[in-house]
């Protein structure tokens, strides 16, 4: 911790940001507390996400992602390297790309979501973090309001590699808050692969669990 951070905790000490929780954070870096963090919902099962979509982690999201809490990154970031060093060998990604937002999404929301998550991930297994190379051509209609068929008919070809010696012959780590039915990291994969990618292993803070009795994931992000 520094000592311009030591200071700030000082006057202004952190209170954790999951929902009624109202406990100091008391990790060095971050805004949940270690009780809160240690009960977060870990998906370990899964290995392409770091957590299952349920609450608090949910909620984290959604102030993360709607409401400006863009603080929140760097928790995100660290629970998404615990994950992932468990099921990957970081030594062997020369890569972090984030799943991009069209501008017209970008200049409405004011960041990418994705795009700060996979910074702070990337900086945490030492490796480069590539926001420029793979765009996203059309500013597609909210997922959610689509079916999962709907989903991929809409993404079908709106992601291209602009700038294809950056990730040619490489191993990407293709980063994602949350994954519903994979029809956007499937996209943004086809095209990585295209462009030259050797390898490509998504990898988001997120999964949402089906729910069978809908048919579909409980939420599109």
């Amino acid at each position: 911790m520094g000592i311009s951070t030591f200071i700030k905790d000082m006057l202004w000490p952190r209170t954790c940001a999951v929902r009624d929780c109202g406990r100091s954070v008391d990790r060095a870096d971050g805004y949940i507390c270690s009780h809160c963090y240690e009960t977060l919902p870990w998906y370990d099962e899964f290995a392409k996400s770091a957590f299952a979509y349920l609450e608090p982690i949910s909620d984290l999201i959604n102030s993360y992602k709607f409401f400006g809490a863009t603080y929140l990154a760097e928790d995100f970031a660290a629970a998404m390297e615990a994950s992932f060093r468990k099921k990957h060998d970081a030594a062997a990604v020369d890569l972090v790309v984030p799943v991009p937002l069209h501008r017209n999404r970008l200049v409405e929301r004011g960041y990418n979501q994705a795009g700060l998550i996979a910074k702070a991930f990337a900086r945490r297994i030492g490796r480069v973090c590539d926001e420029t190379s793979l765009a996203r051509l059309r500013d597609t209609e909210h997922q959610s309001r689509s079916s999962g068929d709907e989903r991929r008919k809409n993404l079908k070809g709106a992601f291209r590699v602009v700038e294809p010696s950056f990730v040619r012959g490489r191993t990407v780590v293709l980063v994602d808050d949350v994954m519903t039915t994979g029809s956007t990291l499937g996209e943004c994969t086809e095209a990585l692969v295209a462009g030259g990618a050797y390898r490509v292993i998504p990898f988001v803070l997120a999964k949402a669990l089906m729910d069978e009795d809908l048919g579909e994931d409980f939420r599109d992000m």
